[in-house]
């Protein structure tokens, strides 16, 4: 019995998820409000701070989702670039997949960032796993690139380059200031990436 009831209970979180997901993905992070997501998930509006503190917290679940799909299709394009053991061309890679998610997922990725602001200036910025193996994911090239370097240095450049392709994609998604025109930005990541690899290999 208790194994049904935590099953049970596992389905619903699982519900509440996906439903804020889909939410999300369609009307971006100011629609999600706990008595819609109550509704279409068919459960009283009480059952989801049963699973979530607050609508915070779930907002933070689908968040975490869509950082492992990311996670999941930088993967396989560095398989189908063969890049794993290429630095430059692991990076580009990474910049690339980067920009194609932002672009066929631009509010979910919006929610990522929306959410740290809507908790406030002074809240220390949420990080999950999917955060940490993102940054990873930077880092490992890097640290081929500088074998003998400070781990806080090459992760203080790995925040820096993605700094710099978010930027790109980001002004490019949003047709803001000096965007770059999406059918370049592809190319503008790789150059971007090249020159930052060849500064920070001619920084040993």
């Amino acid at each position: 019995m208790v194994g049904k009831v935590s099953e049970r209970r596992e389905a619903l979180r699982q519900t509440l998820v996906e439903v804020a997901e889909s939410m999300v993905a369609h009307e971006g992070l100011s629609a999600l409000r706990a008595r819609d997501v109550a509704k279409e998930a068919g459960c009283a509006l009480g059952a989801i701070y049963l699973h979530f503190p607050d609508m915070d917290a779930l907002a933070a679940a689908v968040n975490a989702r869509t950082l492992q799909r990311l996670e999941g299709e930088v993967a396989e394009a560095f398989e189908a670039a063969q890049a794993r053991d290429n630095p430059k061309r692991a990076l580009a890679t990474l910049g690339t997949t980067y920009a194609q998610f932002v672009w066929e997922n631009p509010k979910l990725w919006s929610a990522i960032f929306e959410l740290g602001f809507r908790q406030g200036e002074a809240a220390e910025p949420p990080q999950s796993p999917e955060h940490f193996r993102l940054l990873a994911a930077i880092v490992a090239p890097l640290r081929a690139l500088l074998p003998d370097g400070d781990p806080a240095v090459i992760e203080a450049h790995a925040r820096a380059l993605f700094s710099a392709v978010h930027g790109i994609v980001s002004l490019s998604q949003q047709r803001r200031f000096m965007a770059v025109e999406r059918d370049q930005v592809a190319g503008e990541i790789s150059f971007i990436v090249n020159a930052f690899c060849d500064g920070v290999s001619a920084s040993k």
